[in-house]
């Protein structure tokens, strides 16, 4: 090599930087690509004396529409996520916006239904005809109830450590964001003690397949949450996305977000329901 490189020096630059340069470039950008996924959606994990929280989002390409995320606003902790429709930098562009627009409301002070609405005005005019986004969140505001909201989302999982069984929370059918102006946004409440666990999942993982077109399902996350329950939040994650995985070949982005009660809050006030 070195003579032939001797042989052609004016042809040396053409001819070799060219090739060396491409796959340079690509390392840039996937590192790029990789931090900008990392700064947007960063693993979630918390602890107060009310509530523990671990969740994390792992994109299907280098960068992903998944969100998964915790704001603390004064005493109320809200932990959501949300699944933005498609894959890749176009989808990542418009999760950031959402995340944004998000923690911008929340910092305002909104309700969550009215923070669904004005979300769900304004996406329209910033993203491509046919994207839109799911979401489903949690409030807990330190009563013994729990705030919820779906808009087009999987349902959020109730592990109820008392009776030992799984309930599934959803909204009234409410559309996902961005698709309908004027689609309004209702939340509910549930009663919930220490040692609870609520699962929140994007359709990745419970809609992953196998090679028989089998749906992974929310009965086998279920069983995962149920024999699972008293362990680290972070062991429950990676038991559900293991099991996830051995089922079937990554499809979509996947996230999780597990959310414990550490103590069952103080009594609601009468009407909250």
């Amino acid at each position: 090599m070195s003579s032939l490189l001797q042989a052609m020096p004016s042809e040396r630059p053409i001819v070799f930087t060219g090739l060396c340069g491409a796959p340079v470039k690509a390392g840039k950008e996937l590192g790029l690509a990789l931090t900008i996924q990392n700064i947007l959606v960063p693993a979630v994990a918390y602890e107060d004396k009310h509530v523990e929280v671990y969740g994390q989002t792992i994109p299907k390409e280098d960068l992903g529409g998944d969100l998964v995320d915790l704001v603390a606003a004064g005493r109320d902790i809200i932990a959501y996520v949300a699944d933005v429709s498609g894959h890749g930098l176009s989808a990542a562009v418009l999760m950031g916006m959402v995340k944004t627009a998000v923690r911008y409301g929340l910092d305002l002070g909104q309700a969550l239904p009215v923070l669904l609405d004005g979300l769900n005005r304004v996406l329209p005019a910033v993203k491509e005809p046919n994207m839109y986004a799911t979401l489903a969140g949690l409030r807990f505001d330190g009563s013994n109830e729990v705030e919820y909201i779906t808009a087009g989302h999987v349902p959020l999982l109730h592990y109820r450590r008392r009776q030992r069984d799984i309930v599934r929370c959803r909204s009234t059918a409410q559309f996902p964001l961005g698709l309908f102006e004027d689609a309004g946004y209702m939340s509910r409440r549930v009663r919930y003690e220490a040692g609870d666990v609520f699962a929140l999942v994007t359709d990745g993982v419970v809609e992953a397949t196998d090679e028989h077109e089998a749906q992974f399902g929310f009965e086998r996350l279920e069983q995962i949450l149920c024999d699972s329950a008293e362990r680290p939040l972070s062991e429950i994650f990676e038991a559900a996305l293991a099991a996830v995985t051995r089922h079937g070949i990554q499809q979509d982005d996947q996230t999780l977000l597990l959310v414990r009660a550490l103590t069952s809050g103080r009594q609601a006030q009468a009407g909250s329901m």
